[in-house]
Protein backbone atom coordinates (compact mmCIF):
# COMPACT_ATOMS: atom_id res chain seq x y z
CA UNK A 1 0.00 0.00 0.00
CA UNK A 2 2.72 2.48 0.99
CA UNK A 3 4.85 1.73 -2.03
CA UNK A 4 1.61 2.39 -4.54
CA UNK A 5 0.85 5.47 -2.88
CA UNK A 6 4.88 6.41 -3.14
CA UNK A 7 4.52 5.33 -6.84
CA UNK A 8 1.37 7.71 -7.06
CA UNK A 9 3.50 11.00 -5.81
CA UNK A 10 6.02 10.71 -8.45
CA UNK A 11 5.73 13.10 -11.16
CA UNK A 12 3.73 12.25 -14.38
CA UNK A 13 6.41 12.64 -16.41
CA UNK A 14 8.97 10.68 -14.36
CA UNK A 15 6.04 7.57 -14.55
CA UNK A 16 6.08 8.22 -18.65
CA UNK A 17 9.95 7.72 -18.42
CA UNK A 18 10.05 4.87 -16.06
CA UNK A 19 6.99 2.78 -17.96
CA UNK A 20 8.76 3.27 -21.25
CA UNK A 21 11.98 2.41 -19.79
CA UNK A 22 10.17 -1.05 -18.31
CA UNK A 23 8.53 -2.13 -21.73
CA UNK A 24 11.61 -1.14 -24.13
CA UNK A 25 14.52 -2.85 -22.15
CA UNK A 26 13.51 -6.61 -22.30
CA UNK A 27 12.98 -5.42 -26.04
CA UNK A 28 16.42 -4.50 -25.92
CA UNK A 29 17.47 -7.32 -24.20
CA UNK A 30 15.69 -9.70 -26.92
CA UNK A 31 17.81 -7.92 -29.55
CA UNK A 32 21.02 -8.46 -28.39
CA UNK A 33 20.13 -12.48 -27.52
CA UNK A 34 18.32 -12.59 -30.85
CA UNK A 35 21.47 -10.97 -32.25
CA UNK A 36 24.46 -12.85 -31.20
CA UNK A 37 22.22 -16.07 -31.92
CA UNK A 38 22.22 -14.48 -35.51
CA UNK A 39 25.42 -13.97 -35.70
CA UNK A 40 26.46 -17.37 -34.67
CA UNK A 41 23.89 -17.85 -37.71
CA UNK A 42 24.73 -16.74 -40.04
CA UNK A 43 28.47 -17.03 -39.09
CA UNK A 44 27.26 -21.36 -39.25
CA UNK A 45 25.41 -20.43 -42.65
CA UNK A 46 28.50 -18.87 -44.64
CA UNK A 47 31.10 -21.70 -42.71
CA UNK A 48 28.61 -24.40 -44.53
CA UNK A 49 28.52 -22.45 -47.61
CA UNK A 50 32.24 -22.35 -48.12
CA UNK A 51 32.63 -25.25 -47.41
CA UNK A 52 30.03 -26.86 -49.99
CA UNK A 53 31.51 -24.74 -52.70
CA UNK A 54 35.31 -25.82 -51.82
CA UNK A 55 33.82 -29.65 -51.11
CA UNK A 56 32.14 -29.65 -55.01
CA UNK A 57 35.28 -27.69 -56.71
CA UNK A 58 37.76 -30.26 -55.16
CA UNK A 59 35.26 -33.02 -56.13
CA UNK A 60 35.22 -31.27 -59.99
CA UNK A 61 38.90 -31.80 -59.97
CA UNK A 62 39.11 -35.04 -58.84
CA UNK A 63 36.34 -36.12 -61.90
CA UNK A 64 38.70 -34.05 -64.16
CA UNK A 65 41.88 -35.86 -63.43
CA UNK A 66 39.87 -38.97 -63.32
CA UNK A 67 38.55 -38.61 -66.51
CA UNK A 68 42.26 -37.66 -67.73
CA UNK A 69 43.37 -41.05 -66.06
CA UNK A 70 41.10 -42.98 -68.17
CA UNK A 71 41.47 -41.49 -70.97
CA UNK A 72 45.46 -42.27 -70.97
CA UNK A 73 44.44 -45.83 -70.44
CA UNK A 74 42.75 -46.17 -73.04
CA UNK A 75 46.33 -46.28 -74.56
CA UNK A 76 47.22 -49.51 -74.07
CA UNK A 77 45.20 -50.81 -76.76
CA UNK A 78 45.18 -47.66 -79.51
CA UNK A 79 45.92 -49.39 -82.65
CA UNK A 80 48.55 -47.12 -83.93
CA UNK A 81 49.77 -47.18 -80.78
CA UNK A 82 50.48 -50.84 -80.78
CA UNK A 83 51.74 -50.63 -84.23
CA UNK A 84 54.82 -48.21 -83.45
CA UNK A 85 55.50 -50.16 -80.33
CA UNK A 86 55.77 -53.78 -81.79
CA UNK A 87 55.78 -53.54 -85.83
CA UNK A 88 57.37 -50.57 -86.62
CA UNK A 89 60.57 -52.45 -87.98
CA UNK A 90 58.08 -54.46 -90.72
CA UNK A 91 56.07 -50.91 -91.33
CA UNK A 92 56.50 -48.98 -94.79
CA UNK A 93 57.33 -45.73 -94.52
CA UNK A 94 53.82 -44.38 -95.64
CA UNK A 95 52.33 -46.77 -93.09
CA UNK A 96 54.55 -45.43 -90.13
CA UNK A 97 54.20 -41.74 -90.76
CA UNK A 98 50.63 -42.28 -91.20
CA UNK A 99 50.26 -44.20 -87.93
CA UNK A 100 53.01 -41.27 -86.26
CA UNK A 101 50.31 -38.80 -87.84
CA UNK A 102 46.98 -40.95 -86.21
CA UNK A 103 48.33 -40.80 -82.87
CA UNK A 104 49.58 -37.32 -82.67
CA UNK A 105 46.23 -36.28 -83.91
CA UNK A 106 44.88 -38.67 -80.72
CA UNK A 107 47.07 -36.71 -78.27
CA UNK A 108 46.48 -33.63 -79.28
CA UNK A 109 42.46 -34.09 -78.98
CA UNK A 110 43.80 -35.42 -75.42
CA UNK A 111 45.20 -32.44 -74.52
CA UNK A 112 42.56 -29.93 -75.55
CA UNK A 113 40.44 -32.07 -74.04
CA UNK A 114 41.71 -30.67 -70.57
CA UNK A 115 42.98 -26.99 -69.66
CA UNK A 116 44.92 -29.15 -67.10
CA UNK A 117 47.18 -30.88 -69.77
CA UNK A 118 50.46 -29.23 -70.54
CA UNK A 119 51.84 -31.33 -72.45
CA UNK A 120 51.73 -35.28 -73.81
CA UNK A 121 54.71 -37.25 -74.83
CA UNK A 122 54.37 -40.90 -76.10
CA UNK A 123 58.05 -42.84 -75.78
CA UNK A 124 57.88 -45.61 -77.97
CA UNK A 125 61.39 -47.91 -77.33
CA UNK A 126 61.35 -49.62 -80.83
CA UNK A 127 61.74 -45.77 -82.40
CA UNK A 128 63.81 -44.95 -80.21
CA UNK A 129 61.98 -41.49 -79.95
CA UNK A 130 58.80 -39.75 -78.66
CA UNK A 131 55.64 -38.50 -80.39
CA UNK A 132 53.91 -35.66 -78.72
CA UNK A 133 52.04 -33.15 -78.87
CA UNK A 134 55.09 -30.04 -78.52
CA UNK A 135 57.49 -31.83 -80.83
CA UNK A 136 58.32 -35.04 -83.36
CA UNK A 137 61.98 -35.84 -82.69
CA UNK A 138 65.00 -37.78 -81.19
CA UNK A 139 65.56 -35.54 -78.28
CA UNK A 140 69.41 -35.99 -76.28
CA UNK A 141 68.44 -37.39 -73.25
CA UNK A 142 64.61 -38.16 -73.98
CA UNK A 143 64.37 -41.98 -73.20
CA UNK A 144 66.48 -41.42 -70.07
CA UNK A 145 64.35 -38.56 -68.94
CA UNK A 146 60.96 -40.47 -69.63
CA UNK A 147 62.70 -43.58 -67.87
CA UNK A 148 63.13 -41.42 -64.79
CA UNK A 149 59.74 -40.07 -65.19
CA UNK A 150 58.52 -43.81 -65.16
CA UNK A 151 60.16 -44.83 -62.32
CA UNK A 152 59.54 -42.18 -60.02
CA UNK A 153 55.66 -43.31 -60.32
CA UNK A 154 57.31 -46.05 -58.37
CA UNK A 155 58.78 -43.35 -55.41
CA UNK A 156 56.45 -40.35 -55.78
CA UNK A 157 53.25 -41.90 -55.75
CA UNK A 158 50.52 -42.61 -58.04
CA UNK A 159 48.20 -41.26 -59.75
CA UNK A 160 50.21 -37.83 -59.90
CA UNK A 161 53.51 -38.09 -59.82
CA UNK A 162 56.04 -35.21 -58.99
CA UNK A 163 59.51 -35.16 -60.64
CA UNK A 164 61.64 -32.48 -61.73
CA UNK A 165 59.55 -29.72 -59.80
CA UNK A 166 57.06 -30.57 -62.35
CA UNK A 167 53.55 -32.96 -62.22
CA UNK A 168 53.04 -36.28 -64.51
CA UNK A 169 50.60 -38.34 -65.31
CA UNK A 170 52.55 -41.53 -66.07
CA UNK A 171 51.88 -44.77 -67.99
CA UNK A 172 54.22 -47.75 -68.58
CA UNK A 173 53.72 -50.38 -70.89
CA UNK A 174 53.96 -52.76 -69.78
CA UNK A 175 53.91 -51.67 -66.29
CA UNK A 176 56.94 -54.09 -64.69
CA UNK A 177 60.13 -52.61 -65.70
CA UNK A 178 62.57 -54.10 -62.90
CA UNK A 179 63.31 -57.46 -63.37
CA UNK A 180 64.15 -59.91 -60.33
CA UNK A 181 67.68 -58.64 -60.35
CA UNK A 182 66.04 -55.13 -59.89
CA UNK A 183 67.55 -54.55 -63.73
CA UNK A 184 65.76 -52.10 -65.86
CA UNK A 185 63.89 -53.92 -68.60
CA UNK A 186 62.80 -51.68 -71.42
CA UNK A 187 59.08 -51.03 -71.62
CA UNK A 188 57.45 -51.47 -74.99
CA UNK A 189 56.25 -47.70 -74.86
CA UNK A 190 55.93 -44.71 -71.62
CA UNK A 191 52.98 -42.54 -72.12
CA UNK A 192 53.59 -39.06 -69.94
CA UNK A 193 50.69 -36.60 -69.42
CA UNK A 194 52.71 -33.45 -67.51
CA UNK A 195 50.02 -31.33 -66.09
CA UNK A 196 49.82 -27.99 -66.24
CA UNK A 197 50.98 -26.26 -62.91
CA UNK A 198 49.22 -22.69 -63.22
CA UNK A 199 45.84 -24.66 -64.53
CA UNK A 200 46.09 -26.43 -61.62
CA UNK A 201 47.08 -22.68 -59.39
CA UNK A 202 44.29 -21.01 -61.41
CA UNK A 203 41.48 -23.59 -60.37
CA UNK A 204 42.61 -22.66 -56.70
CA UNK A 205 42.31 -18.61 -57.68
CA UNK A 206 39.22 -19.19 -59.09
CA UNK A 207 37.10 -20.09 -55.94
CA UNK A 208 33.98 -17.75 -55.49
CA UNK A 209 35.21 -16.92 -51.94
CA UNK A 210 38.23 -14.86 -50.74
CA UNK A 211 41.34 -17.16 -49.10
CA UNK A 212 43.67 -18.99 -49.32
CA UNK A 213 44.12 -22.45 -50.71
CA UNK A 214 46.74 -24.94 -50.91
CA UNK A 215 46.45 -28.40 -52.79
CA UNK A 216 49.30 -30.96 -51.81
CA UNK A 217 50.64 -34.53 -50.64
CA UNK A 218 53.78 -35.15 -49.61
CA UNK A 219 55.78 -35.11 -52.92
CA UNK A 220 54.25 -31.77 -53.87
CA UNK A 221 51.97 -28.74 -52.84
CA UNK A 222 50.08 -26.09 -55.27
CA UNK A 223 49.05 -22.92 -53.73
CA UNK A 224 47.15 -19.48 -55.29
CA UNK A 225 49.48 -17.45 -52.82
CA UNK A 226 46.99 -15.66 -50.71
CA UNK A 227 47.53 -15.46 -47.34
CA UNK A 228 51.42 -16.73 -47.52
CA UNK A 229 51.83 -15.95 -43.50
CA UNK A 230 49.51 -18.89 -42.84
CA UNK A 231 50.29 -21.77 -45.38
CA UNK A 232 53.32 -23.54 -43.36
CA UNK A 233 51.14 -23.21 -39.91
CA UNK A 234 48.02 -24.31 -42.04
CA UNK A 235 49.93 -26.87 -43.72
CA UNK A 236 51.61 -28.27 -40.69
CA UNK A 237 48.29 -28.49 -38.81
CA UNK A 238 46.32 -30.55 -41.47
CA UNK A 239 49.28 -33.18 -41.69
CA UNK A 240 49.56 -34.30 -37.81
CA UNK A 241 45.43 -33.81 -37.54
CA UNK A 242 43.56 -37.10 -37.13
CA UNK A 243 40.06 -37.58 -37.70
CA UNK A 244 37.40 -37.25 -40.90
CA UNK A 245 38.44 -36.48 -44.33
CA UNK A 246 36.13 -33.37 -44.45
CA UNK A 247 35.23 -31.27 -41.72
CA UNK A 248 36.04 -27.23 -41.15
CA UNK A 249 38.01 -26.58 -38.13
CA UNK A 250 40.01 -23.09 -36.60
CA UNK A 251 43.56 -22.67 -36.73
CA UNK A 252 45.33 -19.82 -34.65
CA UNK A 253 48.08 -18.24 -36.95
CA UNK A 254 49.92 -15.88 -34.81
CA UNK A 255 47.24 -13.53 -33.13
CA UNK A 256 44.73 -14.34 -35.44
CA UNK A 257 42.23 -17.30 -35.71
CA UNK A 258 41.67 -19.04 -39.43
CA UNK A 259 38.63 -21.20 -40.27
CA UNK A 260 40.29 -23.77 -42.47
CA UNK A 261 38.41 -25.84 -44.54
CA UNK A 262 39.83 -29.31 -45.17
CA UNK A 263 38.94 -32.07 -48.20
CA UNK A 264 40.70 -35.35 -48.62
CA UNK A 265 40.94 -37.32 -51.97
CA UNK A 266 41.96 -40.86 -51.60
CA UNK A 267 42.20 -40.83 -55.84
CA UNK A 268 44.66 -38.13 -56.13
CA UNK A 269 46.28 -38.97 -52.74
CA UNK A 270 46.27 -35.19 -51.96
CA UNK A 271 44.24 -32.70 -49.70
CA UNK A 272 43.23 -29.50 -50.20
CA UNK A 273 42.72 -27.03 -47.65
CA UNK A 274 41.37 -23.53 -48.06
CA UNK A 275 41.39 -21.38 -44.69
CA UNK A 276 40.57 -17.23 -44.20
CA UNK A 277 41.12 -15.61 -41.22
CA UNK A 278 37.82 -15.55 -38.90
CA UNK A 279 37.55 -11.36 -39.06
CA UNK A 280 36.17 -12.00 -42.77
CA UNK A 281 33.22 -13.83 -40.91
CA UNK A 282 32.59 -11.75 -38.23
CA UNK A 283 33.93 -8.53 -39.38
CA UNK A 284 30.70 -6.81 -40.70
CA UNK A 285 28.46 -8.68 -38.13
CA UNK A 286 30.94 -6.68 -35.26
CA UNK A 287 30.16 -3.54 -37.12
CA UNK A 288 25.77 -4.49 -36.67
CA UNK A 289 26.82 -5.07 -33.01
CA UNK A 290 28.10 -1.37 -32.93
CA UNK A 291 24.65 0.16 -34.85
CA UNK A 292 22.98 -1.92 -32.15
CA UNK A 293 24.05 -0.10 -29.24
CA UNK A 294 23.79 3.05 -31.08
CA UNK A 295 20.17 2.29 -31.95
CA UNK A 296 19.71 1.58 -28.30
CA UNK A 297 21.59 4.91 -27.26
CA UNK A 298 19.27 6.79 -29.89
CA UNK A 299 16.08 4.42 -28.87
CA UNK A 300 16.45 5.54 -25.20
CA UNK A 301 17.26 9.39 -25.96
CA UNK A 302 14.05 8.93 -28.26
CA UNK A 303 11.69 7.37 -25.40
CA UNK A 304 12.71 10.60 -23.20
CA UNK A 305 11.85 12.96 -25.80
CA UNK A 306 8.55 11.45 -27.01
CA UNK A 307 7.45 11.08 -22.90
CA UNK A 308 7.58 14.50 -22.32
CA UNK A 309 5.72 15.24 -25.81
CA UNK A 310 3.38 12.83 -24.53
CA UNK A 311 3.11 14.75 -21.54
CA UNK A 312 3.16 18.33 -23.04
CA UNK A 313 0.47 17.25 -25.96
CA UNK A 314 -1.83 15.10 -23.85
CA UNK A 315 -1.69 14.92 -20.09
CA UNK A 316 -1.54 19.16 -19.57
CA UNK A 317 -4.61 19.58 -21.68
CA UNK A 318 -6.23 16.33 -20.00
CA UNK A 319 -5.89 17.92 -16.51
CA UNK A 320 -7.26 21.15 -17.91
CA UNK A 321 -10.37 19.68 -19.13
CA UNK A 322 -10.91 17.18 -15.68
CA UNK A 323 -10.61 20.35 -13.78
CA UNK A 324 -13.48 21.78 -15.77
CA UNK A 325 -15.37 18.83 -15.68
CA UNK A 326 -14.97 18.75 -12.05
CA UNK A 327 -16.01 22.44 -11.48
CA UNK A 328 -19.26 21.88 -13.83
CA UNK A 329 -20.36 18.67 -11.39
CA UNK A 330 -20.24 21.28 -8.50
CA UNK A 331 -22.48 23.65 -10.17
CA UNK A 332 -20.13 26.08 -11.41
CA UNK A 333 -21.61 26.97 -14.99
CA UNK A 334 -19.43 30.23 -15.31
CA UNK A 335 -17.34 30.60 -17.86
CA UNK A 336 -13.51 29.71 -17.80
CA UNK A 337 -11.44 31.46 -20.40
CA UNK A 338 -9.45 28.42 -21.73
CA UNK A 339 -6.38 28.09 -23.53
CA UNK A 340 -6.64 29.09 -27.23
CA UNK A 341 -5.62 25.84 -29.30
CA UNK A 342 -6.20 24.81 -32.62
CA UNK A 343 -5.66 20.71 -32.31
CA UNK A 344 -8.96 18.56 -31.50
CA UNK A 345 -8.06 19.57 -27.08
CA UNK A 346 -8.97 22.83 -28.52
CA UNK A 347 -12.04 22.07 -30.39
CA UNK A 348 -13.15 19.48 -27.19
CA UNK A 349 -12.54 22.94 -24.85
CA UNK A 350 -14.15 25.03 -27.31
CA UNK A 351 -17.20 22.94 -27.37
CA UNK A 352 -17.06 21.89 -23.85
CA UNK A 353 -17.99 25.93 -23.50
CA UNK A 354 -20.18 26.08 -25.80
CA UNK A 355 -22.27 23.23 -24.28
CA UNK A 356 -21.75 24.35 -20.55
CA UNK A 357 -23.36 27.74 -22.25
CA UNK A 358 -26.14 25.99 -23.76
CA UNK A 359 -26.92 24.21 -20.81
CA UNK A 360 -26.39 27.21 -18.15
CA UNK A 361 -29.03 28.75 -21.31
CA UNK A 362 -31.17 26.29 -21.05
CA UNK A 363 -31.54 25.90 -17.13
CA UNK A 364 -32.32 29.51 -17.06
CA UNK A 365 -34.99 29.73 -19.50
CA UNK A 366 -36.77 26.47 -18.12
CA UNK A 367 -39.41 26.61 -21.07
CA UNK A 368 -41.21 23.52 -21.22
CA UNK A 369 -43.05 24.59 -24.60
CA UNK A 370 -39.23 24.72 -26.18
CA UNK A 371 -37.93 21.64 -24.63
CA UNK A 372 -41.36 20.17 -26.32
CA UNK A 373 -40.41 21.88 -29.43
CA UNK A 374 -36.92 20.36 -29.73
CA UNK A 375 -37.76 16.92 -28.27
CA UNK A 376 -38.12 15.72 -32.32
CA UNK A 377 -34.74 17.11 -32.49
CA UNK A 378 -33.17 15.48 -29.72
CA UNK A 379 -34.86 12.38 -30.37
CA UNK A 380 -33.68 12.12 -33.63
CA UNK A 381 -29.90 12.94 -32.05
CA UNK A 382 -30.07 10.60 -29.53
CA UNK A 383 -30.66 8.00 -31.91
CA UNK A 384 -27.78 8.69 -33.89
CA UNK A 385 -25.63 9.32 -30.67
CA UNK A 386 -26.50 7.54 -28.59
CA UNK A 387 -24.76 7.87 -24.83
CA UNK A 388 -22.80 5.07 -24.52
CA UNK A 389 -21.22 5.56 -27.70
CA UNK A 390 -20.01 9.05 -26.07
CA UNK A 391 -19.11 6.88 -23.15
CA UNK A 392 -16.95 4.43 -24.89
CA UNK A 393 -15.17 6.92 -26.75
CA UNK A 394 -13.84 8.52 -24.10
CA UNK A 395 -13.14 5.60 -22.62
CA UNK A 396 -11.17 4.62 -25.61
CA UNK A 397 -9.07 7.99 -25.24
CA UNK A 398 -8.83 7.53 -21.85
CA UNK A 399 -7.13 3.80 -22.10
CA UNK A 400 -5.26 5.04 -25.35
CA UNK A 401 -3.33 8.04 -22.67
CA UNK A 402 -2.69 5.59 -20.11
CA UNK A 403 -1.24 3.27 -22.13
CA UNK A 404 0.48 5.85 -24.18
CA UNK A 405 -0.72 5.00 -27.60
CA UNK A 406 -0.30 8.55 -28.64
CA UNK A 407 -0.74 7.58 -32.16
CA UNK A 408 -3.96 5.68 -31.86
CA UNK A 409 -5.25 8.66 -29.15
CA UNK A 410 -4.65 11.04 -31.84
CA UNK A 411 -6.79 9.36 -34.41
CA UNK A 412 -9.67 8.66 -32.42
CA UNK A 413 -9.54 12.63 -30.71
CA UNK A 414 -9.58 14.13 -34.26
CA UNK A 415 -12.40 11.71 -35.96
CA UNK A 416 -14.09 11.86 -32.48
CA UNK A 417 -14.09 15.87 -33.04
CA UNK A 418 -15.01 15.83 -36.47
CA UNK A 419 -17.94 13.24 -35.65
CA UNK A 420 -18.87 15.85 -32.73
CA UNK A 421 -18.61 18.45 -35.17
CA UNK A 422 -20.97 16.99 -38.09
CA UNK A 423 -23.52 16.09 -36.06
CA UNK A 424 -24.32 19.50 -34.22
CA UNK A 425 -24.59 21.31 -37.42
CA UNK A 426 -28.04 21.21 -36.60
CA UNK A 427 -29.13 23.92 -39.01
CA UNK A 428 -28.34 21.70 -42.21
CA UNK A 429 -31.23 19.66 -43.69
CA UNK A 430 -28.56 18.48 -46.12
CA UNK A 431 -25.22 18.01 -47.06
CA UNK A 432 -22.90 17.18 -49.39
CA UNK A 433 -22.85 12.71 -50.00
CA UNK A 434 -18.93 13.53 -49.28
CA UNK A 435 -19.13 14.84 -45.93
CA UNK A 436 -22.06 12.47 -44.98
CA UNK A 437 -19.49 9.50 -46.11
CA UNK A 438 -16.38 11.45 -44.19
CA UNK A 439 -18.78 11.23 -41.09
CA UNK A 440 -19.40 7.85 -41.40
CA UNK A 441 -16.15 7.31 -41.91
CA UNK A 442 -15.14 9.28 -38.48
CA UNK A 443 -17.47 6.72 -36.44
CA UNK A 444 -15.85 3.81 -38.16
CA UNK A 445 -12.44 4.76 -37.40
CA UNK A 446 -13.85 5.29 -34.10
CA UNK A 447 -15.35 2.10 -33.24
CA UNK A 448 -12.39 0.25 -35.23
CA UNK A 449 -10.50 1.19 -32.11
CA UNK A 450 -13.13 -0.50 -30.05
CA UNK A 451 -13.39 -3.75 -31.82
CA UNK A 452 -9.90 -4.03 -33.83
CA UNK A 453 -9.97 -7.54 -32.79
CA UNK A 454 -13.35 -8.08 -33.41
CA UNK A 455 -15.12 -6.63 -36.39
CA UNK A 456 -13.00 -6.13 -40.05
CA UNK A 457 -14.41 -3.56 -42.02
CA UNK A 458 -14.13 -2.73 -45.67
CA UNK A 459 -15.05 0.99 -46.76
CA UNK A 460 -15.06 1.18 -50.23
CA UNK A 461 -14.31 4.32 -51.99
CA UNK A 462 -17.42 6.82 -53.73
CA UNK A 463 -17.57 7.56 -57.45
CA UNK A 464 -15.97 10.99 -57.78
CA UNK A 465 -18.51 12.34 -59.93
CA UNK A 466 -21.27 11.71 -56.98
CA UNK A 467 -19.19 13.62 -54.29
CA UNK A 468 -21.72 16.93 -54.22
CA UNK A 469 -24.58 15.56 -54.14
CA UNK A 470 -27.25 16.89 -51.63
CA UNK A 471 -28.79 13.99 -49.28
CA UNK A 472 -30.48 13.92 -45.75
CA UNK A 473 -27.88 14.79 -42.90
CA UNK A 474 -27.20 11.44 -41.30
CA UNK A 475 -28.48 8.57 -43.33
CA UNK A 476 -25.73 6.44 -43.36
CA UNK A 477 -24.28 6.72 -40.02
CA UNK A 478 -27.32 5.25 -38.20
CA UNK A 479 -27.20 1.92 -40.63
CA UNK A 480 -23.59 1.34 -39.23
CA UNK A 481 -24.15 1.91 -36.23
CA UNK A 482 -27.17 -0.52 -35.74
CA UNK A 483 -24.59 -2.98 -37.32
CA UNK A 484 -22.31 -2.34 -34.33
CA UNK A 485 -24.98 -2.22 -31.58
CA UNK A 486 -27.23 -5.01 -33.12
CA UNK A 487 -25.17 -7.42 -35.69
CA UNK A 488 -22.04 -7.67 -34.67
CA UNK A 489 -22.29 -6.25 -31.02
CA UNK A 490 -22.12 -9.59 -29.39
CA UNK A 491 -19.46 -10.83 -32.04
CA UNK A 492 -16.15 -12.47 -30.11
CA UNK A 493 -13.80 -12.44 -33.26
CA UNK A 494 -14.59 -12.89 -36.91
CA UNK A 495 -16.89 -10.10 -37.35
CA UNK A 496 -17.14 -8.39 -41.11
CA UNK A 497 -19.04 -5.14 -42.06
CA UNK A 498 -18.53 -4.16 -45.53
CA UNK A 499 -19.60 -0.58 -47.07
CA UNK A 500 -19.75 0.35 -50.67
CA UNK A 501 -21.39 2.07 -53.45
CA UNK A 502 -22.35 1.51 -56.97
CA UNK A 503 -23.35 4.06 -59.23
CA UNK A 504 -25.27 3.22 -62.43
CA UNK A 505 -27.89 4.35 -64.34
CA UNK A 506 -28.60 7.89 -62.92
CA UNK A 507 -29.01 5.47 -59.48
CA UNK A 508 -26.34 5.77 -56.88
CA UNK A 509 -26.60 2.54 -54.39
CA UNK A 510 -25.32 2.01 -50.54
CA UNK A 511 -24.56 -1.13 -49.33
CA UNK A 512 -24.04 -2.24 -45.88
CA UNK A 513 -23.63 -5.56 -44.93
CA UNK A 514 -22.86 -7.58 -42.12
CA UNK A 515 -22.07 -11.17 -41.09
CA UNK A 516 -23.56 -11.17 -37.77
CA UNK A 517 -26.76 -13.08 -36.22
CA UNK A 518 -29.13 -11.45 -38.46
CA UNK A 519 -32.93 -11.81 -38.14
CA UNK A 520 -35.45 -14.35 -37.64
CA UNK A 521 -37.52 -14.94 -40.20
CA UNK A 522 -40.33 -13.19 -38.39
CA UNK A 523 -38.71 -10.29 -36.93
CA UNK A 524 -37.27 -9.93 -41.12
CA UNK A 525 -41.08 -9.99 -42.48
CA UNK A 526 -42.21 -7.68 -39.49
CA UNK A 527 -39.21 -5.10 -40.76
CA UNK A 528 -40.08 -5.28 -44.65
CA UNK A 529 -43.53 -4.71 -43.83
CA UNK A 530 -42.80 -1.56 -41.42
CA UNK A 531 -40.30 -0.17 -44.77
CA UNK A 532 -43.27 -0.36 -46.76
CA UNK A 533 -45.49 1.50 -44.88
CA UNK A 534 -47.96 -1.51 -44.06
CA UNK A 535 -47.57 -2.29 -40.31
CA UNK A 536 -47.19 0.48 -37.32
CA UNK A 537 -45.14 -0.59 -34.32
CA UNK A 538 -41.72 0.99 -32.83
CA UNK A 539 -40.09 3.64 -35.05
CA UNK A 540 -36.76 2.44 -35.62
CA UNK A 541 -33.80 3.94 -36.98
CA UNK A 542 -33.87 1.80 -40.44
CA UNK A 543 -38.31 2.79 -40.73
CA UNK A 544 -37.42 6.54 -39.76
CA UNK A 545 -34.24 6.70 -42.93
CA UNK A 546 -37.11 5.31 -45.25
CA UNK A 547 -39.61 8.18 -44.27
CA UNK A 548 -37.50 10.53 -44.65
CA UNK A 549 -35.79 8.58 -47.80
CA UNK A 550 -39.54 8.34 -49.64
CA UNK A 551 -40.71 12.47 -48.47
CA UNK A 552 -37.02 13.63 -50.13
CA UNK A 553 -37.48 11.68 -53.20
CA UNK A 554 -40.24 9.82 -53.38
CA UNK A 555 -40.13 6.57 -55.58
CA UNK A 556 -36.65 7.29 -56.32
CA UNK A 557 -35.21 6.72 -53.44
CA UNK A 558 -35.72 4.27 -50.11
CA UNK A 559 -34.19 1.50 -48.15
CA UNK A 560 -34.24 -2.46 -48.71
CA UNK A 561 -32.90 -5.06 -46.53
CA UNK A 562 -32.25 -8.58 -47.65
CA UNK A 563 -30.78 -11.99 -45.65
CA UNK A 564 -26.66 -11.84 -46.41
CA UNK A 565 -25.61 -14.91 -48.73
CA UNK A 566 -23.94 -16.56 -45.21
CA UNK A 567 -25.92 -14.77 -42.46
CA UNK A 568 -26.14 -11.28 -41.58
CA UNK A 569 -28.28 -8.48 -43.44
CA UNK A 570 -27.59 -6.78 -46.48
CA UNK A 571 -29.40 -3.03 -45.77
CA UNK A 572 -29.11 -1.01 -49.56
CA UNK A 573 -30.36 2.51 -49.73
CA UNK A 574 -30.64 4.23 -53.38
CA UNK A 575 -31.18 7.50 -54.37
CA UNK A 576 -30.98 9.38 -57.72
CA UNK A 577 -27.77 10.56 -59.18
CA UNK A 578 -28.45 12.84 -61.81
CA UNK A 579 -27.18 16.41 -61.45
CA UNK A 580 -30.47 18.33 -60.64
CA UNK A 581 -29.88 16.70 -56.76
CA UNK A 582 -26.59 18.21 -56.48
CA UNK A 583 -25.62 21.00 -54.41
CA UNK A 584 -24.13 24.62 -55.69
Amino acid sequence: MWSKLKFDNIPIFTKIIVTFMIIVLPLFTLSLVLNELGKREVKSQISHSISTTIHYYFANLEKELERVIRAQQTFVNDEDLLKLSSASSILSAYQRSKAINDLTDKLVALKDSSSYIKDITVYIDSMGGVVSTSHLMDQPGIKEEMEAVALATYTNGVPITAWDHRLHLNLTYPTFLLNKDNDWKPPAFIHNIELSQEALAGALASFPQEGGALLFNSHWSLSNEHYPEAIETVRAYVEQREGLSFSTEQVKVGKENYVVVIDSSAFLDATLVFYFPENLLVGQLKTYGTWFWLLVGSSLIIVVLFSYGIYLLIQRPLQMLVRRFRSVEEGNLNTIQMPLRADEFGYLFNRFDHAVKRLRTLIDELYVQKIRLQQSELKQLQMQITPHFLYNSFYILHRLIKHSDNQTAELVSKNLGDYFQFITRNGLEEVALKDEVNHVRSYVEIQNVRFSNRIEVAFGDLPPDCEDIKVPRLILQPLVENVYEHGLGDTIAGGRLQIWFRHEAGQLWFFVQDNGAGMTETEFELLSRQLEGLEEGETTGLVNIQRRLKLRYGDRGGLEVSPGEEKGLIVRIYIPADPTHKGD
